[in-house]
């Protein structure tokens, strides 16, 4: 471990923390520096009552720091939260899937979080220069004409790198497009569509998580690589207005078996999917003592607030 002095603007959002958070906050950092950006430098985790932050590489504490606290603080105040409650039995694609998956909701998050960190002067020039060496640090160049197994990652981190530079692509674009001319297009396509709306609220959060991972498969499924099937794979929070909870579920909800195991009780999966926009919201066992039909009989007749509540589904309210 090695002592790290973070600037101004970084000490201010620990105490703004602090303030609001259930939680003591605990800072670590390891001695190590690449000269360069990823998030994967850092990590949180709860630990004996603390939330600790440690921070794997100081190249740039303060803005690595940062971006852990307004991940934080948004979970905190309320941002739709994925899981992961089903496997395909294979480990290694599981894998694939929830690191896929989770990438793409943080990237999400991120049209708020680098906005945020910009308006507290936490981004400048330095921190831009050293992002943009943490991709080309990542990143093999596309192999011409074909696919390989590095376009996933490559276009995650592409549309990741728009979300960061936003209004001042222009100065990055061209040796983005020399490196990685298809995955930059797809990551374009997919940033476009995301930035049409508003990202602020949760409804809206959720909104733009669903239409990633949409996306994100029609575009495997353009290179015809195997599709993830990210909005049946993924558990995510709905976001549910008053009226909503006090209708019936079968009025907003569709539970449909899977040929997939939920974890909890490694029985087959039933995943209860929001109609207006096809996402898993949550995920039931197989029932048992009953017959299956006799208990979604039931379980669609139930004020949908009721049933969350019971089988502590966590949900928001806008």
């Amino acid at each position: 471990m090695v002592d790290v002095e973070l600037n101004e603007a970084a000490r201010k959002l620990i105490v703004e923390l602090k303030d609001i958070y259930p939680y003591e906050v605990e800072l670590k950092y390891h001695a190590k520096e690449a000269g360069f950006l990823r998030h994967d430098q850092a990590q949180q985790y709860l630990r004996g009552g603390k939330m600790i932050v440690e921070v794997n590489d100081v190249t740039e504490p303060s803005y690595t720091v940062s971006h852990e606290l307004l991940h934080l603080l948004l979970l905190f105040k309320g941002a739709p939260q994925i899981s992961f409650n089903i496997t395909t039995g294979d480990t290694e694609l599981d894998n694939k899937i929830m690191a896929t998956g989770m990438e793409l909701y943080d990237t999400v998050l991120h049209f708020i979080v680098y906005q945020q960190q910009r308006e507290r002067g936490l981004i400048d020039d330095n921190v831009e220069e050293l992002y943009f060496k943490g991709i080309l640090a990542t990143l093999k160049p596309e192999p011409q004409g074909k696919t390989d197994e590095w376009m996933v990652l490559r276009t995650l981190t592409l549309l990741d790198a728009l979300v960061f530079f936003r209004d001042e692509t222009e100065r990055i674009l061209p040796k983005l497009a020399e490196l990685y001319p298809r995955t930059l297009t797809a990551a374009r396509e997919i940033y476009t569509e995301l930035a049409r709306k508003r990202i602020s609220s949760a409804f809206e959060i959720r909104r733009a998580i669903v239409k990633v991972y949409r996306l994100f498969d029609q575009q495997l499924k353009q290179w015809q690589m195997v599709q993830m099937n990210l909005q049946n794979f993924v558990t995510l929070t709905p976001v549910l207005s008053e009226r909503q909870k006090r209708l019936e579920v079968r009025q907003l909800f569709s539970i449909f078996h899977s040929e997939l195991h939920e974890n909890l009780q490694d029985t087959t999966a039933y995943i209860g999917i929001l109609k207006s926009d096809q996402q898993n919201t949550f995920v039931l066992p197989a029932p048992q003592g009953e017959k299956t039909e006799e208990t979604f009989k039931r379980i669609y007749a139930m004020p949908l607030a009721s049933f969350m509540e019971k089988l502590a589904i966590p949900y928001l309210t806008r």
